[in-house]
């Protein structure tokens, strides 16, 4: 080689050298700085990597929290003891390690129920917990950390009374889940070791911390040792401006001997954000070895340019690796979830094909990772859901960007299975949809419980047909149906004769055996659309659609007897039975609703029955209307009885040749609020034959001897006639009772008393009846037998009764002027009164002339309208002192004269 060329060799050399050597000063000053630059950015790149892996952890976790809280509660329902609870939410805590407690809320906020028995009675404030919701909301809220291990020994913390580092604490959540109208209350225990130690399995306690706070500062956790929870940092999260991002990372100094490196995301869906700390120190550790090395290597000789090329080499390896190695992890944290959840996981593009699912998807369905890629959901379709619904949930999904709701799936093997599915967008920064990931749960044994309940509380157990639940919803509707469409509705009532023979004589199972085939057979003769209902026992209920007409209905009214009437085998043994059926239709003439109905068929069953079985009848409404209105009367006039409507007037008794008043004749009268004051012959022939007459017949005994006591504090004796019924004389104790009224107003003579009996074939044992009178009158008390010569046995009640009176009745006196028939009886009646020692009063007397004739034929005492009207008992006092007064003077124009004539 020349020199000249050895020249250029070496200029070239030198050049390249300084080239080089310039180079590699240049090139080690920018990859130095370029070095601390990506140590700092791979820093802050792991640092948001630990918070978006933790808050995805810390995230799954609260949301696994939320199923349990609707898994536990999906029990809760259907038990009514506390420790049947407190069972349900133990269970639940074997499948929830991150929680220490489950308890539910009172509305007072006090612990009725926990899996932890300390808990119980504890009261809970959940004002402060976030989000600040109302309390209807079904959402999950975070409230402030506890001091302790649980609610039992705990302390909630404050801004200014922090949990000690060194103590163990707990973060209490709620979860409100409605019922039907109802809404209860879950509270959670979080632990918050549970999760510390998870950060600590990823992050060293030397290299930094991860905190984690709520959306108003207070740290619930902190990984650092020295982090106090229930410590208030407002101004670190107001800093971090979350409401205009979700995540970020940044260098902070917080003076020059501790900066940091920040990174913090905050969770989707619940008030909290992660934030990791990393110590810059530590971070640069590396970087700031490397630095010394480079430029130990280069100012002792630019020779070690090579072996520098190799350390910028192997560190350019080494930084290649560390990103490997944070995709790695960052790749294994999301596998993790992906594959660990025991919720089904699908994510397909945005077109729907499936990118990915996970194992538990695979075992739900039954489809493996390999068959669903490339697939398009639609290959779950189960058939059950309409078009429709598909259509609603895209468009939810792509103008909402998420979607919740139940579906029906169908699995490999060709079986259905629910899920709750929940569908959610991940978007880009421009809000463009990238993927779309769904989340399953298993509900089908949730369903299968629900179906269970469901033909639980519609159906009979025994036979299976709809019970009087469904009967009554079924029957609602088939009303409705038969107005739209202008038909008629027949109900049916039927019950089976000699059915409690076959139960006595050959036991419950025959009878069980009986019902079923007997309703099955029933059934089969009904058409379809038509409904047989069980109500209990053997009574069953029958309701027939869509009929042109009554008469339709009789061919399945006969196949119904019939089907019922074939025998039954049981054994050796043949069971037989007929039935009896009540029938009445919709619409009627008026309006009547489906219990109406039911009652109407039931009438018209008793009367098959009475018919003589084994027949059908059907309702007669006339008949039902004739006897509720005198149900509604006998109703009504029990309630006067009990609001005290009814009052006595009183009618004087008065002896014509004397002058006196004799006595007064108790007369009942209503004093209706809307009908105003009526006489008894509207409403005592309503209780003639009911019970209610007895007890009116004990007011009427009671009211007069009461006014007996009142007039005699007024300084008038008086005597007062009251009418008995037959009905109540010949009832059990009857005398008995009359002494306890009696006894109840001591002060009054029973003599003053005098029972008035009508003639009447009710009384039919006159031996009895005599008794009867016989111990009254043991006990002072006499008796008069009214309306005399009107009844059918007159002569046999007069020679019989051992009465002290007789009234002769109006009918007789009011014709007596006419002479003829009626005054030959009358004479006749006096006459026999005479001779069996009898008083007798003329009921009816109107007018001078009519007293007058009767004193000439011997009857002294009268009672009539032509004497007083009836009158009310505050009236009475002062007609006996006008009376007595007109007597006295004996004025002739008076009937009142009568009493001091000589009717000679």
């Amino acid at each position: 080689m020349t020199r000249r060329a050895w020249r250029q060799l070496r200029t070239t050399f030198l050049l390249l050298l300084g080239v080089f050597v310039g180079g590699m000063v240049a090139m080690s000053v920018y990859t130095l700085w370029r070095l601390r630059g990506e140590a700092v950015a791979n820093s802050l790149g792991i640092a948001a990597m630990h918070s978006r892996g933790f808050e995805d952890f810390l995230t799954q976790s609260l949301h696994l929290t939320e199923l349990v809280a609707v898994n536990s509660l999906a029990q809760v329902p259907l038990v009514r003891d506390a420790r049947e609870i407190e069972r349900i939410f133990v269970a639940a805590l074997q499948h929830a390690p991150f929680l220490r407690s489950i308890s539910l809320l009172d509305d007072a906020g006090r612990i009725v129920a926990s899996s932890n028995p300390a808990n119980l009675g504890v009261k809970v404030a959940t004002q402060s917990y976030l989000p600040a919701a109302s309390g209807q909301l079904q959402i999950l809220r975070i409230g402030e950390p506890w001091a302790g291990r649980d609610f039992a020994s705990g302390q909630p913390s404050t801004a200014g009374t922090p949990v000690d580092a060194d103590s163990l604490s707990f973060i209490p959540v709620t979860r409100g889940i409605g019922l039907g109208k109802d809404r209860v209350t879950l509270l959670f225990a979080l632990n918050p070791d549970y999760f510390i130690n998870h950060i600590a399995q990823k992050l060293a306690v030397g290299e930094g911390s991860v905190s984690v706070l709520r959306y108003d500062g207070t740290l619930l956790m902190d990984g650092d040792p020295g982090g106090r929870p229930g410590s208030l940092q407002d101004h670190f999260v107001r800093d971090l401006r979350l409401d205009e991002v979700e995540f970020g990372q940044f260098e902070q100094d917080r003076g020059e001997d501790h900066p940091r490196l920040i990174a913090f995301r905050a969770s989707r869906l619940y008030p909290f954000l992660v934030v990791t700390a990393l110590d810059r120190r530590h971070a640069l550790q590396q970087w700031r070895i490397e630095t010394r090395t480079v430029l130990g290597v280069m100012v002792p000789a630019l020779l070690a340019s090579t072996l520098l090329a190799i350390g910028l080499y192997r560190r350019q390896m080494q930084l290649a690796e560390q990103r490997v190695e944070s995709e790695r992890l960052q790749q294994i944290n999301a596998a993790s979830v992906f594959t660990n959840a025991r919720e089904g996981i699908m994510i397909t593009s945005p077109d729907g094909t499936i990118l990915d699912v996970n194992e538990a998807f695979s075992r739900m369905s039954g489809f493996s990772r390999e068959e669903s890629l490339g697939q398009n959901p639609r290959f779950l379709r189960s058939g059950v859901q309409e078009k429709e619904f598909y259509t609603a949930m895209w468009g939810n999904l792509t103008g909402q960007g998420h979607w919740s709701g139940e579906v029906w799936n169908r699995g490999k093997n060709g079986e259905m299975f629910a899920a709750m599915l929940t569908i959610s967008a991940v978007r880009d920064d421009q809000g463009r949809t990238r993927q779309y990931v769904a989340l399953f749960t298993d509900i089908t044994l949730l369903k299968a419980n629900e179906e269970k309940l469901k033909r639980t509380a519609h159906y009979d157990a025994l036979t299976g047909l709809p019970n009087r639940v469904l009967l009554a919803d079924r029957l609602q509707q088939g009303m409705m149906q038969t107005q739209r469409r202008g038909q008629r509705l027949t109900v049916a009532f039927l019950d089976l004769d000699g059915f409690k023979t076959v139960n006595d004589q050959h036991g419950h199972e025959a009878g069980d055996q009986l019902l079923m085939t007997v309703a099955g057979r029933m059934k089969q003769a009904l058409r379809e659309g038509d409904t047989l209902a069980r109500l209990g026992g053997d009574e069953f209920v029958a309701v027939l659609l869509d009929l042109p007409d009554i008469t339709s209905c009789a061919p399945i009214l006969n196949r119904l007897i019939v089907a019922s009437a074939q025998s039954v085998s049981y054994g050796e043994q043949r069971l037989q039975v007929s039935t009896s059926i009540g029938v009445t239709f919709y619409p009627q003439s008026e309006e009547v609703d489906a219990d109406q109905l039911l009652r109407q068929a039931d009438q018209a069953m008793y009367q098959a029955k009475l018919a003589g079985k084994n027949r059908y009848c059907v309702f007669d409404a006339e008949l039902d209307r004739s006897v509720r209105s005198h149900n509604e009367r006998l109703e009504d006039l029990r309630r006067g009885l009990l609001a005290d409507e009814f009052v006595l007037h009183y009618q004087p008794r008065v002896n014509l040749r004397s002058g006196a008043v004799i006595g007064v004749e108790a007369l009942i009268r209503w004093q209706h609020p809307e009908q105003g004051l009526l006489l008894p012959a509207t409403f005592l022939p309503l209780i003639e034959n009911h019970s209610l007459a007895v007890d009116l017949g004990e007011w009427v005994i009671a009211c007069a001897l009461a006014q007996i006591a009142a007039w005699r504090a007024a300084g008038l004796e008086m005597a007062v006639s009251v009418h008995i019924g037959a009905r109540q004389l010949q009832q059990a104790g009857f005398v008995d009772r009359l002494a306890e009224i009696l006894a109840g107003q001591p002060e009054v003579e029973p003599g003053r008393l005098d029972l008035e009996l009508r003639e009447t074939r009710a009384l039919k044992d006159l031996a009895s009846v005599c008794a009867i009178i016989t111990a009254c009158r043991k006990i002072g008390v006499s008796f008069a037998l009214d309306d005399f010569a009107c009844g059918h046995s007159s002569l046999i009640y007069l020679k019989s009764l051992p009465v002290s009176r007789i009234n002769i009745d109006r009918s007789f006196v009011c014709d007596l002027l006419e002479g003829g028939e009626n005054r030959a009886i009358l004479e006749g009646v006096i006459g026999l009164a005479t001779a069996f020692r009898r008083q007798i009063v003329a009921e009816g007397v109107e007018n001078v002339e009519q007293g007058r004739m009767l004193l000439q034929l011997g009857c002294e005492n009268i009672q009539g309208d032509g004497i007083a009207r009836p009158m009310p008992a505050a009236d009475l006092v002062a007609w006996v002192a006008a009376w007595q007064r007109d007597a006295a003077a004996a004025k002739p124009a008076s009937p009142r004269t009568l009493a001091t004539t000589d009717p000679s």
